[in-house]
């Protein structure tokens, strides 16, 4: 089904949330801001929350006290956003790995993961934080996150969106029509992971080759 974003308005959206998540870098919050202000709906972010709220950035909470409590606070979060409805909820790739997470986001909204290819979204990294990316420590917990989050990706039940080669608007337009119908259009989105396209094989000729060859 194929609707004109234009025409959808707060009023005609189902009693759920869009629900975002993705791997570090992807553009869930830039993206999930844009929709939210568009349509003047609520929008939440997770890890900023989770900030604001213990006043230190997300990285500086695991160095401190560890992945056991950052998975306290996300949860605990977590249950709180999902009582929103007609909202944009934008949840790292880490916390939906968090199968109470999931199961609790799944019953109240359409759950969407954002990828695109590693290169480009190294490439918003490096233009959000470039000062901190400059850090080869802070680098690494950055490539250190994105790995683990790009998990979610890998995950059956999830639909998921390339972004790779989409402008904003375009991420919007496609997520907004998602939302209003309830119908993923197929050629953007898919479940689980999409196959890998791999290089035709070249068969190599060596010298021992081109011995046999002439001798036949």
């Amino acid at each position: 089904m194929s609707t004109d974003n234009t025409e959808i308005s707060r009023i005609d959206l189902p009693y759920k949330n869009l629900i975002l998540t993705g791997a570090l870098g992807v553009g869930k919050t830039t993206v999930g801001r844009h929709i939210g202000l568009q349509l003047g709906v609520d929008f939440f972010d997770l890890d900023e929350e989770i900030e604001v709220r213990e006043l230190m950035s997300i990285a500086k909470i695991r160095e401190l006290y560890g992945d056991s409590h950052l998975r306290a606070l996300e949860y605990d979060l977590c249950r709180q956003a999902a009582l929103m409805r007609r909202a944009v909820v934008v949840i790292p790739g880490g916390a939906m790995l968090d199968p109470r997470n999931f199961g609790t986001f799944s019953e109240v909204g359409q759950i969407v993961c954002l990828t695109c290819e590693l290169g480009e979204s190294l490439r918003r990294l490096h233009l959000v934080s470039e000062q901190h990316y400059r850090d080869a420590s802070i680098r690494r917990r950055m490539l250190s996150r994105m790995r683990r989050e790009y998990a979610i990706a890998n995950d059956s039940r999830v639909l998921q969106l390339d972004i790779t080669h989409l402008t904003i608007e375009e991420e919007a337009k496609y997520l907004i029509e998602l939302w209003a119908s309830g119908e993923p259009n197929e050629g953007h989105f898919c479940y689980g992971p999409r196959e890998s396209v791999k290089p035709p094989t070249k068969t190599t000729v060596g010298l021992s080759d081109k011995k046999r060859a002439k001798k036949a």
